[in-house]
């Protein structure tokens, strides 16, 4: 009676290191995708973040509050305080490789607030003021409503921010094919 000698064969060794590396590279390109929609979510979670810091800080404090979307990246948040000077209480970038920018293809949020310029709010502007009722308001003093889009790389990076001035309400959009969808 013949015995069979425990463990492996060499064929049997390389198909067992064969599966692994190809469920590994499996693995790694859905890590890839992952990261790049947490990144962009990410960059759109800052712009969120700041426009309601911006408000938080003015209806809190009832003072206004300036924010301003300055060059490709930058987020700048400045109290009007008492005596006619100012603060600056955040002045924040987007993560390296976003930018505020409109993606190619879509149009406008489902608020049409304007996607005429990455940053649109009323008339083109790219800054505006809350007051401490929490509106938000241009220079001139009337409401403006606006979108902030932002984007990496690719259309599939894309976000929206979409501001209403009366009551200061955010919404936050996703591009999925060439439609926005609200992130819920």
């Amino acid at each position: 009676m013949k015995r069979k000698a425990a463990g492996m064969t060499l064929v049997e060794a390389l198909m067992v290191v064969a599966l692994v590396s190809i469920g590994s590279a499996i693995a790694l390109i859905q890590m890839r995708t992952s990261m790049a929609i947490l990144d962009a979510d990410k960059a759109s979670n800052l712009v969120m973040g700041q426009l309601r810091y911006a408000r938080e800080i003015a209806v809190d404090q009832r003072r206004n509050v300036l924010i301003e979307f300055v060059g490709l990246t930058e987020i700048k948040v400045t109290r009007s305080d008492p005596g006619g000077g100012t603060t600056v209480m955040s002045d924040v970038y987007l993560p390296s490789g976003f930018t505020f920018s409109l993606p190619s293809g879509p149009g406008d949020t489902p608020e049409g607030y304007g996607n005429a310029a990455p940053v649109y709010f009323g008339a083109g502007d790219t800054s505006g003021t809350f007051l401490g009722d929490g509106t938000f308001v241009n220079a001139a003093g009337s409401l403006i409503n606006g979108t902030v889009f932002t984007k990496g790389g690719t259309n599939g990076s894309a976000r929206a921010v979409a501001l209403s001035a009366a009551a200061g309400r955010l919404k936050q959009y996703y591009l999925q094919g060439n439609t926005w969808v609200i992130r819920g």
